[in-house]
Protein backbone atom coordinates (compact mmCIF):
# COMPACT_ATOMS: atom_id res chain seq x y z
CA UNK A 1 0.00 0.00 0.00
CA UNK A 2 2.72 2.51 0.34
CA UNK A 3 3.51 1.87 -3.04
CA UNK A 4 -0.11 2.77 -4.00
CA UNK A 5 0.06 5.74 -1.39
CA UNK A 6 3.55 7.56 -3.21
CA UNK A 7 1.99 6.99 -6.87
CA UNK A 8 -1.13 9.44 -5.77
CA UNK A 9 1.13 11.48 -4.16
CA UNK A 10 3.41 11.48 -7.32
CA UNK A 11 0.04 12.55 -9.11
CA UNK A 12 -0.85 9.11 -10.56
CA UNK A 13 -4.27 8.00 -10.63
CA UNK A 14 -5.32 5.44 -8.09
CA UNK A 15 -6.32 3.06 -11.05
CA UNK A 16 -3.11 3.11 -13.12
CA UNK A 17 -0.96 2.92 -9.88
CA UNK A 18 -3.35 -0.46 -8.46
CA UNK A 19 -2.85 -1.63 -11.93
CA UNK A 20 1.26 -1.09 -11.71
CA UNK A 21 1.61 -2.75 -8.45
CA UNK A 22 -0.13 -5.57 -9.50
CA UNK A 23 1.93 -6.12 -12.77
CA UNK A 24 4.91 -5.59 -10.51
CA UNK A 25 3.62 -8.16 -8.01
CA UNK A 26 3.75 -5.61 -4.90
CA UNK A 27 -0.62 -6.64 -4.31
CA UNK A 28 -1.72 -10.63 -4.41
CA UNK A 29 -3.59 -11.56 -7.44
CA UNK A 30 -6.79 -10.44 -6.09
CA UNK A 31 -5.60 -6.77 -5.29
CA UNK A 32 -8.56 -6.48 -2.88
CA UNK A 33 -6.23 -8.80 -0.64
CA UNK A 34 -4.29 -6.05 0.02
CA UNK A 35 -6.10 -2.80 -0.97
CA UNK A 36 -9.17 -4.06 1.75
CA UNK A 37 -6.82 -3.59 4.45
CA UNK A 38 -6.97 -6.84 6.29
CA UNK A 39 -3.45 -7.86 6.01
CA UNK A 40 -2.58 -4.21 7.61
CA UNK A 41 -5.15 -4.89 10.50
CA UNK A 42 -3.84 -8.59 11.36
CA UNK A 43 0.03 -7.10 11.80
CA UNK A 44 -1.48 -4.08 13.58
CA UNK A 45 -3.56 -6.78 15.86
CA UNK A 46 0.15 -8.94 16.41
CA UNK A 47 0.98 -5.28 18.13
CA UNK A 48 -1.46 -4.76 20.03
CA UNK A 49 -1.42 -8.22 21.58
CA UNK A 50 1.58 -7.88 22.71
CA UNK A 51 1.38 -5.22 23.76
CA UNK A 52 -1.35 -6.88 26.05
CA UNK A 53 -4.38 -5.87 23.95
CA UNK A 54 -7.25 -8.63 24.20
CA UNK A 55 -8.17 -8.01 20.52
CA UNK A 56 -9.50 -10.12 18.70
CA UNK A 57 -9.95 -9.11 14.15
CA UNK A 58 -13.46 -8.34 14.20
CA UNK A 59 -12.54 -5.64 16.96
CA UNK A 60 -10.35 -3.67 14.40
CA UNK A 61 -12.04 -1.32 12.53
CA UNK A 62 -10.86 -1.65 8.65
CA UNK A 63 -11.33 1.03 6.29
CA UNK A 64 -10.95 -0.44 2.74
CA UNK A 65 -9.60 1.16 -0.77
CA UNK A 66 -12.65 0.55 -2.88
CA UNK A 67 -16.44 1.19 -2.12
CA UNK A 68 -18.73 -1.78 -1.07
CA UNK A 69 -20.26 -2.22 -4.30
CA UNK A 70 -17.08 -3.44 -6.11
CA UNK A 71 -16.47 -6.45 -3.26
CA UNK A 72 -18.39 -8.40 -5.02
CA UNK A 73 -16.94 -8.59 -8.31
CA UNK A 74 -14.56 -10.67 -10.34
CA UNK A 75 -10.97 -9.32 -10.46
CA UNK A 76 -11.31 -8.58 -14.31
CA UNK A 77 -14.53 -6.84 -13.23
CA UNK A 78 -13.06 -5.08 -10.25
CA UNK A 79 -9.78 -3.65 -12.16
CA UNK A 80 -11.87 -2.04 -14.93
CA UNK A 81 -13.85 -0.29 -12.11
CA UNK A 82 -11.42 1.05 -10.39
CA UNK A 83 -11.11 4.09 -12.45
CA UNK A 84 -14.48 4.76 -11.16
CA UNK A 85 -12.85 5.56 -8.05
CA UNK A 86 -9.64 8.05 -9.41
CA UNK A 87 -11.55 11.54 -8.82
CA UNK A 88 -12.64 10.67 -5.33
CA UNK A 89 -8.79 9.78 -4.57
CA UNK A 90 -7.51 12.64 -6.76
CA UNK A 91 -9.63 14.72 -4.39
CA UNK A 92 -8.58 13.48 -0.88
CA UNK A 93 -4.74 13.99 -2.61
CA UNK A 94 -5.73 17.59 -3.31
CA UNK A 95 -7.29 18.45 0.01
CA UNK A 96 -3.92 16.65 1.61
CA UNK A 97 -1.55 18.58 -0.24
CA UNK A 98 -3.49 22.05 0.25
CA UNK A 99 -2.68 21.49 4.08
CA UNK A 100 1.08 20.29 3.84
CA UNK A 101 0.10 16.51 4.01
CA UNK A 102 -0.01 13.59 2.01
CA UNK A 103 -2.25 9.97 2.15
CA UNK A 104 -0.89 7.14 3.85
CA UNK A 105 -2.44 3.65 4.76
CA UNK A 106 -1.84 3.04 8.43
CA UNK A 107 -2.72 1.54 11.64
CA UNK A 108 -3.50 3.12 15.19
CA UNK A 109 -2.82 0.89 18.24
CA UNK A 110 -4.26 2.83 20.70
CA UNK A 111 -3.93 0.98 24.16
CA UNK A 112 -5.83 1.18 26.89
CA UNK A 113 -4.94 4.22 29.08
CA UNK A 114 -2.18 3.56 32.51
CA UNK A 115 -4.69 3.86 34.88
CA UNK A 116 -7.14 1.34 33.14
CA UNK A 117 -9.62 3.13 31.92
CA UNK A 118 -10.72 2.21 28.40
CA UNK A 119 -10.17 -0.94 26.24
CA UNK A 120 -7.87 0.55 23.86
CA UNK A 121 -8.96 0.52 20.28
CA UNK A 122 -7.10 -0.79 16.68
CA UNK A 123 -8.16 1.33 13.35
CA UNK A 124 -6.45 0.71 9.88
CA UNK A 125 -7.20 3.17 6.74
CA UNK A 126 -6.14 6.04 5.14
CA UNK A 127 -4.86 9.29 6.49
CA UNK A 128 -3.51 12.66 6.04
CA UNK A 129 -0.37 12.92 7.79
CA UNK A 130 2.23 15.70 7.61
CA UNK A 131 4.23 15.56 4.87
CA UNK A 132 7.54 16.40 6.37
CA UNK A 133 6.72 13.29 9.22
CA UNK A 134 8.35 10.06 9.38
CA UNK A 135 5.39 8.56 8.00
CA UNK A 136 4.83 11.11 5.57
CA UNK A 137 8.50 10.94 4.19
CA UNK A 138 8.00 7.27 3.05
CA UNK A 139 8.47 5.96 0.11
CA UNK A 140 7.73 3.22 -2.34
CA UNK A 141 7.21 0.12 -0.95
CA UNK A 142 8.85 0.96 2.85
CA UNK A 143 7.59 0.57 5.97
CA UNK A 144 7.85 1.84 9.27
CA UNK A 145 6.15 1.66 13.41
CA UNK A 146 5.88 4.87 15.46
CA UNK A 147 5.60 4.47 18.69
CA UNK A 148 4.17 7.86 20.65
CA UNK A 149 4.53 7.36 24.57
CA UNK A 150 4.80 9.69 27.34
CA UNK A 151 8.78 9.56 26.64
CA UNK A 152 8.32 10.16 22.88
CA UNK A 153 5.28 12.59 23.01
CA UNK A 154 6.35 15.55 20.93
CA UNK A 155 8.30 13.04 18.32
CA UNK A 156 7.63 9.51 17.79
CA UNK A 157 10.79 6.03 17.97
CA UNK A 158 10.65 5.33 14.55
CA UNK A 159 11.49 1.87 13.95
Amino acid sequence: LGYVMSGLQAGESFSAVVGKAKELGYTEPDPRDDLGGVDVARKALILARTLGMALELSDVVVEPLYTPELAELSVPDFLAALPTLDAAFAAKVAAAAAEGKVLRYAANVRPPAADGTGGGSLKVGLVAVPASSPLGTLSGSDNLVEIYSQWYAATPLVL
